[in-house]
């Protein structure tokens, strides 16, 4: 039981703040009706949830929160612009529903060149935090993610989990 990952503990967590949030009778659906002030108690309340569960929460310079996986601890340099990263990823929504996963595809990986304007930018961001084989989960609000557009099945102006363990660097 010891081997259970502080990825897996926050997962839990996120689902957990998830089911209480649905609960909320008064909005079905949190992001419908979106104003900057909605999406920061969205996003203090995840916050306020896992610091109450005893999590300790970065923040990097531009405000993207983070919870290092102390289970996967790396070594070596951080990712920097033009290294090739290979990662294992999930992506969620702040109610714990998921809407992309690096294991949904081949080998359960994904391997993308840094800075190449593939990712958003709270991932390009976060992500340099992360060494070869450290992980965390990363809170990006909606102004580092998808914005006021959304991206497929990502509603506008939504903030988004994402659990990254980075496998490789080169």
């Amino acid at each position: 039981m010891k081997k259970l990952t502080n990825i897996l503990k926050i997962s839990v967590l996120i689902l957990f703040v998830g089911i209480l949030t649905s609960c909320n009778t008064d909005v079905d659906d949190p992001y419908a009706a979106y104003t900057p002030e909605r999406e920061a108690g969205l996003i203090a309340d995840w916050l306020k949830a896992m610091t109450d569960k005893g999590m300790d929460i970065d923040t990097t310079q531009s405000g993207i929160f983070y919870i290092n996986d102390t289970t996967k601890v790396g070594s070596g340099a951080t990712v920097a612009a033009g290294n090739t990263v290979t990662v294992k990823y999930t992506g969620m929504f702040l109610d714990g529903q998921i809407f992309d996963a690096s294991s949904l595809r081949g080998d359960g990986t994904m391997t993308y060149i840094h800075k190449t304007n593939r990712m958003i930018q709270g991932w390009e961001e976060g992500i340099e935090v992360l060494n070869k084989g450290a992980g965390a989960a990363f809170l990006v609000p909606s102004a580092k993610g998808y914005g006021t557009t959304g991206q497929g099945s990502i509603p506008p102006n939504t903030p988004l989990i994402f659990i990254i363990e980075v496998t490789n660097i080169k």
